[in-house]
């Protein structure tokens, strides 16, 4: 059995979506982007691993902060970076770049709604920062990233041997 982390709830959260799932850095993320390979002019794509777009990653996070309880339970809280990505034409016009933009981002809302159903995490409210990238990796993509921090609900108790 997998351990309880934040990052694994994630993962089954948009694998449920039915999302291609993807925890790396952005480096290794550019890497596996990268082996998607264009069905002529197309914006289908195939990757020699079967995955599929749209995607979602999950960028390792380098910050957040642990909540110790009285009762002797620790909940991870990590600030996160979750990226939806799809295949951009390969000379995309604005409006189709902002169309695809627009879809990214209705994933993230449909992400949002689905950590708040999950009871995994304290609910996500108010302003939750994004970015859009067209350019950001050596694959033709659009990503939408969302900025947040993902509270557990409910914690776990910790022995470190000490």
């Amino acid at each position: 059995m997998e351990k309880p982390t934040v990052e694994n709830k994630v993962k089954e959260i948009a694998e449920a979506m039915g999302l291609t799932y993807l925890c790396e850095s952005w480096f290794r993320a550019n890497q596996a982007f990268d082996r998607f390979r264009r069905q002529g002019d197309r914006r289908e794509v195939t990757h020699p691993d079967g995955l599929t777009l749209p995607a979602c990653l999950y960028v390792q996070p380098v910050a957040g902060f642990l909540n110790f309880t009285s009762q002797g339970f620790v909940r991870d809280a990590p600030s996160c970076l979750i990226s939806f990505a799809d295949a951009m034409p390969l000379d995309y016009k604005g409006a189709e770049a902002q169309e695809i933009a627009e879809r990214l981002k209705g994933l993230a809302v449909r992400f949002i709604v689905a950590v708040n159903e999950s009871g995994f995490f304290v609910p996500v409210a108010g302003q939750i920062n994004y970015r859009v990238a067209f350019d950001k990796m050596d694959a033709n993509l659009c990503i939408v990233t969302l900025s947040l921090t993902l509270q557990e609900q409910a914690g776990v108790c910790f022995d470190y041997g000490l």
